[in-house]
């Protein structure tokens, strides 16, 4: 790895989740190699060589959203090696010569039989890393969402009593389905939890002291679903992996990254890792199993495409 590049990860490696830094880090592989095999520096490309890079990664077949992975990955390399570092005058993203929209058109995160648009595990990082303020509320919002696989409605009227945290649990009451259930979450968020509830910042919001709810805010005891998603949607703009995915008859915008999005992926990954449909439909409080059992039609193209990153990865290994 060239060492600018491999400075830029020691810095990504130290300050960002783990999870980012895999992305970032398979991402700039292929992109080392490109440049080795054009015998050029990094600090030596401009934006037509990036253009050229993309495109040949389209060209060998790579789905849509390892296209954008790389996009975003080598854009935020430029920033650091032109603003960080100072290698360089400008970054080669500078201007409208780079626009993400040109490079990938995300079909394989959306299946044509089941219409489910869902957020890959790299992209919920991108999320958590760049929700608006107040970013530990935002992030550990995110995060839950994204861990349990919650509606909007849902995670918005959690109460602080139907948590159990050493139980890593949350029991949850449906608007939709009028029906309690119970979620889990990871010890990863143990921290963010325990920062907002017991030091003091879910306090610092207006109407926490008289509120039960996880999740108060200035102006009420809860907050609305619709901020939840509003605040997903800011997030991927901060990030910039949203998109505009179609228009309603009042010209309304259908944005790709919302709160049922990371639902989706969460169901998405969840199947993935093992995990019976039927205990998926349970943590998801699907009535019908055959809604859950959509998510398995998505799978097939994330398989493809792990065994494509494997050859890849077995090649420069030999």
């Amino acid at each position: 790895m060239h060492q600018h590049i491999q400075q830029y990860l020691d810095d990504v490696k130290a300050s960002k989740a783990e999870g980012t830094f895999q992305t970032r880090q398979s991402d700039l592989r292929v992109f080392n190699e490109f440049l080795a095999d054009k015998d050029m520096e990094p600090t030596e490309v401009d934006a037509w060589i990036i253009h050229q890079f993309l495109r040949h990664e389209e060209n060998e077949g790579y789905a849509d959203w390892t296209v954008q992975s790389r996009y975003q990955s080598v854009k935020n390399l430029y920033s650091f090696l032109a603003g960080t570092r100072g290698l360089m005058d400008e970054s080669p993203f500078e201007g409208d010569g780079l626009k993400r929209s040109d490079f990938g058109g995300r079909e394989s995160v959306k299946s044509e039989t089941a219409d489910i648009v869902y957020i890959r595990p790299e992209e919920m990082e991108e999320l958590a890393e760049n929700v608006p303020q107040p970013k530990l509320r935002n992030e550990l919002m995110v995060r839950l969402l994204w861990q349990t696989g919650l509606r909007r409605s849902e995670i918005a009227i959690i109460e602080l009593d139907n948590i159990d945290r050493e139980g890593r649990s949350i029991e949850v009451w449906s608007p939709k389905t009028e029906d309690w259930r119970t979620v889990y979450y990871q010890p990863s968020l143990d921290t963010l939890l325990t920062t907002w509830i017991d030091r003091g910042s879910r306090l610092s919001f207006a109407e926490a002291e008289e509120s039960d709810y996880l999740f108060p805010t200035e102006r009420a005891e809860h907050i609305v679903p619709m901020q939840v998603n509003e605040i997903v949607k800011k997030a991927a703009e901060n990030a910039e992996i949203q998109e505009v995915m179609n228009r309603d008859a009042m010209g309304r915008p259908w944005h790709r990254v919302t709160a049922h999005a990371l639902r989706h992926g969460h169901a998405v990954e969840s199947l993935k890792s093992g995990i019976d449909v039927r205990t998926v439909q349970k943590h998801l409080g699907h009535t019908d199993i055959e809604t859950t059992m959509e998510y398995l039609q998505l799978i097939d193209d994330d398989v493809k495409e792990a065994y494509q990153r494997f050859g890849t990865s077995a090649e420069t290994s030999a």
